[in-house]
């Protein structure tokens, strides 16, 4: 579970990162984001439709986000994020979506070694 404080709610935030950010990519997800004044840094997943039903964008979502948990301390803590995940996601497992977060994160130089 991602603390309070480091969620990313309302639509219009999400609409700022999506409009203001930069974007990088990998073949099973993305990566929004953009600079941030405030601190705490915030982070959100979005799934859409494309994945599957509520049960397997759930059970994605869950597990991009103990993805996210295992990897928050080296992550830069300047931005704001969102990750997107796409269709072929579904197939994959935890450790396979930590991966895949990791090299995203690296492809934008956001991971701190």
């Amino acid at each position: 579970m991602i603390k309070k404080e480091h969620r990313l709610r309302k639509n219009k935030h999400f609409q700022y990162i999506y409009r203001k950010g930069q974007t990088k990519q990998t073949a099973f997800l993305s990566v929004v984001f953009v600079k941030t004044h405030i601190q705490p840094f915030k982070v959100g997943f979005s799934i859409t439709k494309k994945v599957g039903k509520s049960v397997v964008r759930s059970r994605v979502k869950r597990l991009m986000t103990e993805a996210f948990n295992k990897i928050e301390m080296q992550v830069n803590t300047g931005y704001n994020y969102i990750f997107v995940a796409k269709p072929e996601i579904s197939q994959l497992s935890q450790v396979e979506i930590l991966k895949e977060m990791q090299k995203v994160l690296k492809k934008a130089n956001l991971l701190n070694e």
